[in-house]
């Protein structure tokens, strides 16, 4: 990937202006640098953590008849774990006898 040029401030911001940040900080290209760095990791580390050793979990999405949602849902209370855990269970099961 081609590294980016340089920031360089607008007309509104004298060149010889030292820029700060709200802790007195000087605002440099590394202070920038660091600071997206800082709001990628961020960024990355919401949500769900990946169910897979690559780092993507894919989503599957299928229609159920408002029965088998309902079957679900109580065979999920009754093994003491949420919905896509157990349908996770079971498509896994199903998965290795198929092999």
């Amino acid at each position: 990937m081609a590294r980016q040029p340089a920031y360089s401030p607008g007309p509104d911001i004298p060149q010889d202006e030292i820029l700060r940040d709200h802790q007195g900080r000087i605002i440099d290209d590394a202070y920038a640098e660091a600071a997206a760095a800082e709001a990628i990791a961020v960024v990355r580390g919401r949500g769900r953590p990946s169910l897979s050793r690559s780092g993507e979990s894919p989503l599957l999405r299928v229609r159920l008849s408002r029965e088998l949602d309902d079957d679900i849902t109580r065979a999920a209370e009754q093994a003491g774990t949420s919905r896509a855990d157990w349908v996770r269970h079971a498509l896994a099961q199903a998965a290795r006898k198929a092999s």
